[in-house]
């Protein structure tokens, strides 16, 4: 972006006018005329030119000309230098002939005058507009990207806050449920919702966290699911090395496992598995969660149990720009949702 207000007003139109007076009088030193005619001609339009421009800048300024049609502006800009290279012309005979006495310019030399003069006003006024619209363009596009991305953050703490409440609510009911049945189970699983929620709360402002902390996370959330499911719970993490570093959303990888259960282990009375697969293919981050279970008993429950699948596809939106997604397919008695994340 180009700077502009007062000060840089006055130091490039210091500088313009400048350059024009200083090429005026080389020019003419070499075409040899004499000194006086070369100091009237190269300061009388230095002046008359940076005053007229001045006071056109002034009436520009009090328009609402950036609200105008190209064609309108194409207009002004053409119409303003005829009217301004005449002025500029108008004064200077003026002067030369009852202030200098100096006899008027003949119709070749007007005609060429009025070209070179009206060439520098519409340089003036090219530039002039050209930078005003670059800046106006420029500042639009920044305004633009700052309330993408404030909307983006507001939707991701929208859908972070959806995320945490359900979690809640969901671990408080099995804690109360286990009360009863065995207090030091209770007790355990009361310790490990403290360091879910905490994890919970600490990273409800982060946009990602290392995939290595959300898998620590979701192991403790299945240890504490275990001690509820008892035997009817089996799950398994494959994980490479290299993918643990990786930056993940948090509490995604919590919600599908949450889901997994919810429902798939919950609808069968023997309980069932559930796998987790991480790895790295092509430049992508590929996390598979598979449970026991069919599409069609999950279609059934719909979101009744759980924010569900759509929090994950609009987080995963607006995080990646549409190039990560969320797939979910049933394969060999198994309901698999795949998240595909590209590596940055």
């Amino acid at each position: 972006m180009i700077r502009t207000g007062n000060k840089n007003f006055w130091i490039a139109q210091t500088i313009g006018w400048g350059l024009m007076a200083v090429s005026n009088l080389l020019v003419q030193a070499l075409a040899g005329y004499p000194w006086k005619i070369i100091l009237y001609n190269s300061i009388s339009p230095l002046v008359i030119g940076f005053l007229l421009t001045t006071i056109y800048r002034y009436l520009i300024r009090k328009s609402d000309w950036k609200k105008w049609d190209l064609r309108k502006t194409i207009l002004m800009i053409l119409g303003s230098t005829l009217l301004l290279t005449f002025s500029l012309l108008g004064i200077l005979y003026l002067i030369f002939v009852f202030v200098f006495k100096i006899k008027g310019l003949s119709p070749i030399e007007f005609f060429a005058n009025a070209m070179i003069f009206s060439i520098i006003m519409l340089c003036w006024n090219l530039i002039y507009f050209c930078i005003h619209y670059f800046n106006n363009w420029s500042q639009a596009e920044i305004d633009k990207w700052k309330l993408s991305a404030e909307m983006k953050d507001a939707q991701l703490g929208s859908l972070k806050s959806q995320v945490n409440p359900h979690f809640v609510f969901n671990t408080i009911n099995n804690i109360r449920s286990l009360i009863l049945e065995d207090k030091e189970r209770a007790r355990e699983m009361l310790i490990n919702f403290s360091d879910l929620f905490r994890y919970a709360m600490k990273n409800n402002d982060q946009a990602q966290v290392s995939l290595e902390q959300e898998l620590s996370i979701v192991e403790q959330y299945l240890e504490l699911l275990s001690i509820q499911y008892e035997d009817r719970l089996k799950y398994k993490i494959n994980v490479t090395v290299d993918s643990e570093k990786i930056k993940f959303p948090p509490m995604m990888l919590q919600l599908l496992v949450e889901n997994a259960v919810k429902h798939g282990i919950s609808q069968f009375r023997d309980g069932g598995s559930i796998i987790i697969d991480i790895d790295i293919v092509d430049g992508f981050l590929n996390v598979d969660v598979k449970n026991t279970g069919s599409l069609k008993v999950s279609a059934q429950l719909g979101d009744k149990l759980g924010v569900g699948l759509k929090n994950i596809r609009r987080r995963l939106e607006l995080l990646y720009n549409g190039k990560a997604n969320l797939q979910l397919k049933e394969l060999n008695d198994q309901v698999v949702a795949s998240i595909k994340i590209p590596l940055l």
